[in-house]
């Protein structure tokens, strides 16, 4: 089962708190949300991926497709992922994890 609690850590950001098993279901849900953070203006998109306890290869593309809307975000996206398999996810889409 896959959830996502979304929260603002600091002003003008937010964070989407991805937790259970990433699908392609549960990805595009993701981006969704992602592109409302961008629509309402925020500056800063903070992707938290330790809540995961797996995922799906065809679902990675919902957080590249996150790193990708950093242009739109003023302070950009930061992935969180301290632990697997929310690490393995961000190495295997190639995006450096925030400390």
């Amino acid at each position: 089962m896959f959830t996502l609690a979304i929260d603002a850590p600091s002003a003008n950001a937010a964070r989407l708190r991805l937790s259970g098993h990433l699908d392609d279901t549960a990805a595009r849900e993701v981006l969704h949300a992602a592109a409302d953070v961008v629509q309402c203006g925020c500056s800063r998109l903070v992707l938290d991926l330790d809540g995961l306890v797996s995922w799906d290869d065809a679902a990675a593309f919902a957080v590249v497709g996150c790193a990708r809307l950093a242009p739109w975000l003023p302070e950009g996206v930061a992935v969180v992922a301290a632990r697997r398999p929310g690490r393995e996810l961000a190495d295997r889409a190639g995006l450096p994890i925030s400390a």
